[in-house]
């Protein structure tokens, strides 16, 4: 009651042994890159390269106002009010005239004085004003006068910290 299936050789082996395995096709290679892809490779690297030189000159540009921060820390650590008024004046004064070498169409801020200073410190922020009348007041007093009233320091040191950030000279 054998019978012989039709479909296996007499050999034993059965014909589907006899088929090859699929052939896959190669590979895509990751390399050479379509030409679009170089162009994006190249817009990214100018980019980053762009975004690298701005950063870098607006490091150099306000490079002085960190030294002022800096400079800012030390004279707080000055114990007579008087002299103290004359160091925060004289920073001031030094930040602006800065300002002014870069800036060639601001007014000569060397010769200002009194209520010219106290007017240009007022305006060089914009709309709102780093200090306050009273304390430029007590500020210019104390820095000019031999007895000077109480000065609030800590006050004082804000509205510097903030001038020293926020001042321009567009807007003088």
């Amino acid at each position: 009651m054998n019978t012989p299936n039709p479909t296996i050789p007499p050999g034993g082996a059965s014909p589907l042994d006899q088929l090859a395995d699929i052939h896959l096709p190669p590979a895509v290679p990751s390399f050479p890159w379509a030409p679009g892809w170089w162009a994006l490779l190249i817009l990214a690297i100018g980019l980053i390269a762009t975004g690298f030189w701005l950063w870098r000159r607006y490091r150099q540009r306000s490079a002085y106002r960190r030294a002022a921060q800096l400079e800012l820390t030390r004279i707080q650590a000055i114990a007579d009010d008087a002299e103290f008024a004359r160091q925060l004046n004289q920073l001031l004064r030094r930040v602006a005239i800065h300002c002014q070498s870069a800036s060639s169409s601001a007014p000569t801020i060397a010769g200002l004085g009194g209520e010219q200073w106290q007017h240009f410190l007022l305006n060089s922020c914009g709309a709102k004003p780093a200090f306050t009348n009273t304390t430029l007041d007590a500020l210019v007093a104390a820095a000019y006068q031999s007895q000077c009233p109480a000065l609030d320091r800590q006050q004082l040191l804000g509205q510097t910290r903030l001038w020293i950030r926020r001042h321009r000279s567009q807007y003088v």
